[in-house]
């Protein structure tokens, strides 16, 4: 999800209320599976039984003419025991307020059951073995409260034409558990299932959602039905079904197998033309995009790609599979289209194991984004990063949370996307491209068509990299915040010493590549390093003069620096002792102090308040001579201005020190 034409195949298939429900041949348990049961197996179970396929037949006539706010639907249900040996029960998520169930009938009897606010607990007509398979069927009514009403539109949505809506358009959106409110379902993302939609709709009206379209049929009373097929496992919350006067343009891409795969927009008609053959984003774009992503990440996944553009629409699209949504006025937008494309392959076929592994989907998407960007423009790409560092710092500034299991008011924060994407790119450099991708090409391999979680990809990372990169893990995605450096070049006779020092708080302290880029005379020269400590001291001895310092000069890193960037490199007096002004200052908690000594001496390094009062002891005794460097923690000690003395027996120094906290 992004925060901010076809050939008609004649049937007749009609609804004409619960009493008549469509017409369908009798199923048996593995009717539409395009593999093995146990292909499709789960994730994680929580409870006895798995969802193997959803039959939906929902009647959208009256609510698209405007004769109602609710619909009849029915739901078969097809599932097995999964946990348990013996299963006699089922329960499923429903929200009782959007919800109202009718009867739920198996093997042509009707079953009892027991509702709750969030839940439907339908007993058995037997008991189920393991190795049994069964199918319910479910009659309800869908209650949708209308635009005006105090209960909010939540799962499915209905918008009239009027009032600024450019036409009547209903909609499904589930992410990340609204599914429950327009389908009785087991509404976790570990239970992906197979899906297939019958629609009915007004003749002009078109009903998209996922999977390859089986017919449009015209019925004898003008209505239409459309029947969609998903032939791939689908999660609850990426089940979609969108109905409006659309006009279709359509292109398509041909996989390396030669398969040919409808690509296809949705639009209202003004905006066909631009779909079609516009100057910035159209059809063409998608499957060129569609062609890039597949020689990175391996060739589209699915029996179609299609996008709908509609309004009104709360988010800037979302990734619905093999049928993105797309708020009307992104779905030209190249970042927004490229988003929700590359979701196909990170969070459609390997779709994320649970809420707590969002970044999984959210950051890979975003990430994608940007490898898209940097294909066509080096300076659009390097922008765009800009952009989502300061973004994300801006909003870690107001909250601060893990990109792991973050808090559900920030399920889809901005670190889940910014962040993560950094996160990846950084992953990227220290793995090289080769490696990087890699890891890309077997974590698809492992969980095509599955979950995956943090730590399942996590294995694989250190799998193919032959490495262990939990340091990398930790401090990226399971704790918050990140590095913010300070540096300080001194040259001392024809050494630099540069003190490299971590001075953010409430993050820990990192383990990254640093490159500090030297100037001289014009020319830039790098120094990689691995900086893992909260101060470290390196000796640089520079073949000529050195203009200046800068730290990571590539933008490498998603970091703050304290002060300037750039560094003049200061020469210490020769022959002489001298304690430097300590950095940062003002400081809010850590600080750090340097001294250097012409020749081994015994020191001593205090703090006074500005009364003359001693109130730390910072270092004392014996010490070589060289540049040393103290940390010093102002824990326990009020704002104010304090001084730092230090004590040889050639002589004393004094520097000052202001704590604003």
């Amino acid at each position: 999800m992004k925060i901010s034409i076809f050939l008609i195949i004649a049937s007749c298939i009609g609804l004409q209320g619960v009493a008549k429900p469509f017409q369908l041949k009798k199923s048996t348990a593995n009717e539409g599976l395009s593999a093995p049961l146990s292909e499709y197996t789960s994730y994680t179970s929580y409870r006895s039984f798995e969802v193997l396929k959803y039959t939906l037949h929902f009647d959208w006539y009256d609510i698209l003419k405007g004769n109602s706010l609710s619909f009849e639907a029915i739901s078969d249900i097809l599932f097995r025991p999964d946990s348990s040996p013996s299963l006699s029960s089922l329960t499923f998520d429903l929200d009782s307020i959007y919800l109202k169930i009718d009867s739920v009938v198996s093997n042509g009897k009707k079953l009892p059951f027991t509702l709750s606010r969030d839940s439907i607990r339908i007993t058995l007509d037997r008991i189920y073995e393991k190795t049994d398979t069964g199918l319910i069927r479910l009659y309800y009514r869908v209650v949708n409260p209308g635009e005006n009403s105090n209960i909010p539109q939540r799962g499915f949505y209905l918008y009239k034409q009027g009032n600024g809506i450019y036409q009547t358009v209903a909609y499904t959106m589930s992410e990340p558990t609204d599914a429950h409110r327009w389908m009785p379902c087991y509404d976790d993302p570990s239970d992906k299932a197979l899906a297939e939609v019958y629609v009915r709709v007004p003749d002009g009206y078109v009903a998209a959602s996922n999977g390859e379209l089986v017919s449009d049929s015209l019925n004898n009373d003008g209505s239409r039905t459309f029947h969609w097929r998903e032939n791939f496992p689908v999660a609850t919350y990426l089940m979609s079904i969108t109905a409006s006067k659309f006009s279709i343009v359509q292109s398509h891409y041909i996989d390396n197998a030669g398969t040919n795969i409808p690509v296809q927009y949705y639009v209202y008609p003004p905006d066909s033309a631009a779909a079609a053959s516009g100057g910035g984003v159209n059809i063409d774009t998608v499957v060129s995009m569609i062609s890039f992503y597949a020689s990175i990440f391996g060739d589209y996944p699915f029996e179609k790609y299609g996008m709908v553009g509609i309004e009104p629409f709360q988010y800037g699209g979302m990734e619905h599979q093999t049928i993105s949504t797309l708020k009307r006025s992104y779905e030209f937008n190249r970042m927004v289209v490229a988003h929700e494309l590359a979701h196909q392959w990170w969070g459609d076929l390997v779709t994320l194991g649970t809420w707590k592994d969002i970044w999984l989907n959210e950051s890979f998407a975003t990430f994608s984004e940007l490898i898209q960007l940097q294909h066509l423009s080096k300076a659009e790409y390097e922008s765009e990063l800009r952009q989502y560092a300061d973004s994300y710092f801006k909003e870690d500034s107001i909250a601060r949370y893990a990109m792991y299991d973050p808090p559900s008011k920030y399920l889809f924060g901005i670190a889940e996307y910014y962040k993560g994407a950094w996160v990846l790119k950084m992953l990227k450099d220290i793995l090289g491209d080769s490696t990087f991708f890699k890891v890309l090409h077997e974590y698809r391999k492992k969980f095509a068509y599955h979950n995956a979680t943090t730590s399942d990809f996590e294995a694989v990372v250190n799998e193919v990299a032959q490495t262990n990169m939990a340091w990398f893990f930790d401090q990226w995605i399971f704790n918050p915040g990140y590095p913010i450096y300070s540096v300080y070049p001194l040259r001392v006779g024809d050494s630099i010493f540069l003190t490299v020092t971590q001075i953010q708080t409430s993050a820990p302290i990192f383990k990254m590549p640093v490159e500090i880029g030297i100037y001289s005379s014009g020319n830039l020269s790098i120094l990689q390093f691995w900086d893992s400590l909260s101060v470290q001291i390196f000796k640089i001895s520079p073949p000529g003069s050195v203009d200046s310092i800068v730290i990571d000069p590539h933008n490498k890193l998603l970091a703050k620096y304290y002060a300037q960037v750039t560094h003049s490199v200061s020469s210490s007096p020769p022959g002489k002792y001298f304690v430097l002004s300590n950095y940062p200052n003002p400081f809010n908690g850590k600080t750090n102090i340097l001294y250097f000594l012409p020749r081994a001496a015994n020191i001593g390094l205090d703090v006074y308040d500005v009364i003359g009062r001693r109130v730390e002891s910072l270092e004392s005794g014996y010490r070589e001579a060289g540049l040393h460097i103290i940390q010093f923690d102002s824990e326990g000690l009020s704002s104010g201005v304090y001084f730092c003395k230090l004590i040889t027996s050639f002589g004393n120094l004094t520097i000052k020190l202001v704590i604003e906290k």
